[in-house]
């Protein structure tokens, strides 16, 4: 499943992450108001975690010549 997600389009795969992003910081924000701090911690791991699955996707297919020329 993560091969499928690493072979998507480029574009694709930008627009999930700033969805998903944008979800996650705006959840973060709500709990910051509350002043739930663990979950503010968590929700900024998150957000981390997404960068990272992005940033590997893009460097995948960069590696393996799958950007259109």
């Amino acid at each position: 499943m993560i091969e499928k997600f690493y072979k998507a389009p480029i574009v694709y795969i930008i627009l999930a992450g700033i969805l998903i992003t944008a979800f996650l910081f705006n959840s973060l924000m709500n709990y910051a108001d509350e002043g739930n701090a663990v979950m503010v911690i968590l929700l900024g791991i998150s957000i981390g975690i997404v960068a990272i699955f992005i940033t590997r996707a893009l460097t995948y297919q960069k590696n393996r010549g799958l950007f259109p020329k």
